[in-house]
């Protein structure tokens, strides 16, 4: 090669060198080490077993269960508790368990009021609990020997082996979603049936993000999959020993985990999925995609501009505790000491923003915060504000009532919704909390009830006969794309002596005769109902009501609207038959002139083909005078009125 071309040659390669991507790990600066074991501690409880099965025998008179444990030390001890299943009606059958361990094990057992057959090794050295069966094991040299002579005492219900456990809960009881048989898989997931959790500590890693200031520290859990896929509620404790400090809790799982989280401290959190708060199980937040990578949630927490890591990955689990003795201090290679003064400030912003939610009528939009649900979620709250500051909540009754007319405050209006930003101010130190806030002008809206005799939806009635269908529509005026409406309950309300006829439950048709129909070419809800009531006596009248879901085409948040109107019912004769009057008396005028044509036809043939005789006289024979007396006794019943019934009357 020319020695004149072997500079660009090399700058060549320096240029191609620079575009190489560099690994994530230098991009994010940390690298993970394991931290001092009393700066933190993780424990779990899981359902995965390096090797296990769960089976659903039918029919069996007792459950058998074989356990194999694989201890690291010996003498260790371990705690058994064996649960009866909860289900009503259901006996606790006998149970078998042979228990083989590896190493000589003090057992803690706690099987209250089951009939136990405990069939154990020799490496059994001491047992601690309620007075059992007990039968040494024959001596095996294999697995499959021990699992051959436990199949001789009955189907196996369960099998599973456990890696240096802790505590094992062994739940009893058919599990209906199991094999009928019992085959040993690698990392199975043992569900419901078993959970344990492990003696050996969890490791936790830990490492400083170059490049970034201050105190705030991320702790990172992420939770690997598992051998079955379905869904699942991990719920995460997290207690920090400390009252201050910008904390972030980040949680990656499998696409099906969801999370109940408790803590004790203020943090921000990210998770994928969906979390809830213990104080809050009900209000699901919705998370975020995270990277499924120990790197990629650094990353993460950069982003979120946390300077000091704490990462823990384990197997799918159901419960995992957190215990960190410092935070925002660095990471320590020495105990530190623990701060007994309980936290003060464990707000959650989430919580405290799901209060706001505010209310419009009369030109007003209008929003309370109760000041004990403040308190319960310790929040301190310094000013409650519209966007214009000038605009302040005032303290009414125990409640910071904020309130501004749709003109002024900074409000937005449009046709049918009014928008506005609410502030809340907190103590010095942490940024206010805003929250985008809109709500229906419901006295823009009107809305009616229509019911109509034929699915073609052209004349509407009220009035209704037993046994005849009726379409009803929620019409909303006037039409608009910013608000959507959507049929929450409906019910047939037939009196003080009748009875509450529902027709539709959580936006889902109640009963076989009523259906939710296709919405109108402008979208108004639509359902049919058939309704049959056997009462006496017959109600003339009812009130159909029905409770809408009003849907801003900007806003998840819900608005309820009552509306109602009143129906006649016709009472027909025989309802129980579905006959009315006017086809009664049809009817019975058409058999009468039938009968009357036929005598006259019949007479008329007769007369005309007999063959001539002499008449032979006639002789009355008078017969002793009778009565006939006939009574009818009608009994008078009532039964539930439905949507669609086929009782009948008695």
């Amino acid at each position: 090669m020319d020695r004149s071309m072997l500079p660009l040659v090399i700058t060549l390669l320096l240029v191609i060198y620079s575009f190489v991507p560099t690994s994530l790990a230098e991009r994010v600066g940390c690298d993970l080490q394991r931290v001092d074991s009393t700066r933190g501690e993780v424990t779990y409880t899981t359902s995965q077993v390096s090797e296990g099965c769960v089976a659903q025998v039918a029919n069996a008179a007792h459950e058998v269960h074989v356990l194999f444990l694989n201890l690291s030390r010996r003498k260790s001890e371990v705690e058994l508790t064996l649960q009866a299943s909860k289900q009503n009606g259901t006996e606790t059958r006998e149970v078998f368990l042979v228990f083989i361990s590896n190493e000589n094990v003090l057992v803690k057992l706690q099987a209250p009021e089951i009939p136990l057959h405990l069939v154990y090794n020799s490496s059994l050295e001491v047992f601690k609990g309620p007075k059992v069966n007990s039968t040494p094991l024959p001596s095996f040299t294999s697995k499959t020997q021990i699992l051959d002579w436990a199949a001789t005492k009955g189907t196996i219900t369960s099998i599973a082996a456990l890696d240096d456990p802790k505590s094992i809960v062994l739940r009893l009881g058919q599990d209906p979603k199991a094999p009928p048989f019992c085959f040993p898989e690698a990392q199975k997931d043992m569900g419901v049936t078993l959970e344990w959790q492990p003696r050996t500590q969890t490791p936790v890693q830990g490492c400083h993000l170059e490049g970034v200031t201050g105190h705030k520290e991320a702790y990172v859990l992420r939770i690997r999959s598992g051998s079955e896929a379905g869904p699942r509620t991990v719920t995460v404790t997290v207690k920090l020993s400390c009252t201050s400090g910008d904390a972030v809790l980040i949680l990656q799982g499998p696409p099906y985990v969801s999370w109940l989280i408790d803590t004790n401290h203020n943090m921000q959190i990210w998770t994928t999925g969906e979390y809830s708060i213990k104080i809050f199980p009900e209000n699901n937040i919705k998370g975020f995609e995270l990277p499924d990578t120990p790197q990629g949630l650094i990353g993460e927490a950069r982003k979120l501009n946390a300077s000091i890591v704490t990462f823990v990955e384990i197997p799918l689990t159901s419960d995992v505790s957190l215990t960190v003795s410092s935070c925002g201090g660095g990471l320590q290679t020495s105990p530190a000491p623990v701060v007994t003064t309980p936290p003060k400030d464990t707000c959650s912003p989430e919580l405290l923003m799901s209060l706001i939610q505010p209310k419009c009528g009369n030109d007003v939009m209008t929003l309370a915060l109760n000041k004990k649900l403040v308190q319960t979620l310790q929040c301190t709250i310094t000013g409650l504000a519209f966007w214009d500051s000038s605009c302040q909540a005032k303290d009414q009754d125990g409640h910071l009532v904020l309130s501004s007319t749709y003109s002024s405050c900074g409000m937005k209006v449009t046709d049918h919704v009014i928008s506005n930003e609410v502030i809340i101010n907190l103590p010095s130190g942490l940024p206010p909390l805003r929250k985008k806030v809109q709500c229906i002008d419901m006295d823009s809206l009107s809305f009616q009830l229509g019911l109509y005799l034929s699915p073609h939806f052209l004349q509407a009635s009220n009035t209704i006969e037993l046994g005849q269908q009726g379409f009803v529509q929620v019409s909303m005026s006037p039409l608009t794309s910013e608000v959507t409406v959507q049929l929450d309950s409906c019910h047939l309300d037939l009196g003080p002596e009748g009875d509450m006829v529902e027709l539709i439950q959580s936006r889902a048709a109640k009963g076989s005769c009523v259906s939710l129909l296709s919405p109108s070419p402008e979208g108004d809800p639509r359902f049919s109902f058939l309704l049959r009531v056997y009462m006496v006596p017959t109600p003339a009248a009812g009130t159909l009501s029905c409770n809408l879901a009003l849907h801003p085409s900007t806003l998840s948040q819900e608005v309820y609207k009552t509306v109602s109107m009143r129906l006649n019912i016709v009472s027909p004769d025989l309802s129980g038959k579905g006959l009315v009057l006017p086809s009664v008396l049809g009817i019975t005028f058409g058999a009468f002139l039938i009968g009357a044509l036929l005598t006259a036809a019949l007479w008329y043939i007769y007369s005309h083909t007999r063959a001539p005789s002499k008449r032979e006289p006639v002789v009355a024979v008078a017969a002793p005078a009778s009565s006939e007396s006939s009574s009818t006794n009608h009994s008078i019943g009532s039964t539930q009125s439905t949507p669609c019934s086929t009782s009948s009357m008695a």
